[in-house]
């Protein structure tokens, strides 16, 4: 079955309705205290940090759903529930992350979003909806149909060489090849010439992405992995479609398309992710991740 433009119409108004939805309880609880679970799987404390909020706010998500699942056998992958293999078999499937950035969130600070995007079988992104619950701003895609924020269009377009700003997990700063990325980057931004270079950490994998609409250049990576984590499926699925309706830039770390409906685990461990705001400050982090590996 192909999804025709009224049916993607439809189906992007659902998603949008079902995102508010979550947005709204989400942001009921903002100033509240609340209990929180580790899940097994990953040893990066983002990855496995849950709280009831998580789960409610899919239970929404999936009540504002059920209809378009039915309407149209979608499949269905989210974060907080096991994987039912049901991308794999329907033309196309909903990849919900209910609340991308929990840690931020039970802390009380901006970095956390609902993230909600359709895609085909073949692992190509046709819609991606995200709402930032702290700002209140909504960004939307459809493939081939541009993007929005907050309902409005808009186009990024930088041509100054201000700072460079890298956007990084919090788990990578611990990590050993840290400090020799960093040299590296300052390197990599005085050679581009940029101004200086800004690291920012703390957020989300979604608002990691989606916070380099804001800056003049940016970036945002994650190194391969040999154990599960460096983000999922639905990490990256609205983001992704985002960037390119932006004509922004998003790949594996060796300059390959993301595999957004990979076999097996949903975790890209074995690829890595860069986003990126120019193609040259791309291949400049393909280029800086080959270094690493040679040291």
């Amino acid at each position: 079955m192909k999804l025709s433009r009224n049916d993607i119409d439809f189906l992007t108004r659902c998603g949008l309705e079902a995102a508010l939805a979550a947005t709204q309880y989400i942001s009921s609880k903002t100033n509240q205290a609340h209990a929180t679970e580790l899940k097994s799987g990953t040893a990066e404390l983002a990855s496995q940090i849950v709280t009831e909020i998580d789960l409610e706010s899919q239970r929404l998500i999936l009540e504002q759903l059920a209809e378009s699942i039915q309407k149209f056998d979608l499949g269905l992958l989210t974060e907080e529930s096991t994987d039912d293999g049901s991308r794999f078999t329907k033309e196309y499937f909903w990849c919900i992350d209910p609340l991308d950035g929990t840690l931020p969130f039970t802390e009380r600070r901006a970095g956390y979003a609902v993230s909600i995007a359709l895609i085909d079988r073949k692992g190509q992104p046709i819609i991606g909806i995200v709402v930032d619950p702290f700002h209140m701003e909504t960004y939307q895609s459809v493939k081939g149909q541009g993007f929005l924020i907050n309902g409005m269009p808009l186009k990024f377009h930088s041509e100054q060489k201000e700072d460079l700003v890298c956007h990084f997990d919090r788990s990578f700063v611990q990590s050993t090849v840290y400090a020799s990325t960093i040299k590296a980057l300052e390197s990599m931004s005085h050679s581009l010439g940029y101004k200086d270079l800004q690291i920012r950490t703390g957020a989300g994998a979604v608002m990691n992405a989606l916070g380099l609409l804001d800056v003049e250049a940016g970036c945002y990576f994650k190194f391969p992995k040999p154990y599960p984590g460096g983000g999922c499926i639905w990490d990256f699925a609205a983001t992704s479609l985002i960037y390119e309706e932006l004509g922004l830039h998003v790949s594996d770390i060796y300059g390959k398309s993301l595999t957004l409906n990979k076999k097996g685990s949903p975790y890209m461990n074995e690829s890595g992710i860069i986003y990126a705001t120019d193609r040259e400050l791309s291949q400049q982090i393909v280029d800086l991740h080959r270094s690493i590996l040679d040291q």
